[in-house]
């Protein structure tokens, strides 16, 4: 049997969260567009993406599990109450589940990345509300006993679907690390780390 190791979810998405938001706030909006050659994204798609998906993460876990309670909201998204794509011009037959990962290569070159405030601004307000989900939940549900032993697998579920979700965040921070350092030599890899933290 594995052994289980503990995480602080909400401090780890946190931590993740500051450091994309870091390296998107240190570009412009031509750096946001760049692309390698014979490459279909940007580092704007991947922020784009990054967005959509924590917005689409919570309204999906309030939705699929309704037991959570009326506290936790209600399974709204940013993108559908404020028509955004209608607003930024993206395709209106791109579906639910593709808000990154099922988009083709051509699609995903061709996508209308928002202006870099409004698209930033998404990002902010998408990570502040998945943010505010987990810390409801961790205090809501902190320990099994807790919950209940009907409702505690779903808790479970829960968590295990954050926590691959910050993989998946981890994922893409890479992968805009690696298109800033080729324009500008450097990732936020390379950037001053707090004391006893690693690198």
């Amino acid at each position: 049997m594995p052994t289980l190791a503990l995480y602080d979810v909400l401090q780890t998405y946190k931590d993740i969260h500051k450091t994309v938001l870091g390296l998107a706030d240190s570009l412009d909006d031509a750096q946001l567009a760049w692309k390698p050659a014979n490459y279909s994204t940007s580092i704007g798609f991947h922020l784009w993406h990054l967005a959509r998906e924590s917005d689409y993460l919570k309204a999906a876990i309030i939705q699929y599990f309704p037991e959570l309670g009326p506290d936790f909201g209600a399974a709204e998204q940013i993108w559908h109450a404020e028509s955004l794509v209608e607003k930024w011009g993206f395709p209106a037959d791109l579906g639910e589940t593709e808000v990154g990962t099922g988009i083709s290569d051509e699609t995903a070159a061709t996508l209308p990345i928002p202006p870099r405030a409004e698209l930033l601004d998404y990002l902010h307000r998408s990570y502040a509300a998945i943010e505010q989900f987990v810390e409801l939940l961790d205090t809501r549900y902190p320990q099994p006993e807790r919950a209940g032993d009907a409702l505690w697998p779903r808790i479970e579920r829960i968590r295990v679907n954050l926590l691959g979700f910050l993989m998946h965040d981890g994922r893409h921070l890479g992968m805009m690390e690696c298109i800033k350092g080729l324009q500008t030599g450097f990732g936020s890899a390379t950037e001053q780390r707090p004391a006893g933290r690693g690198g």
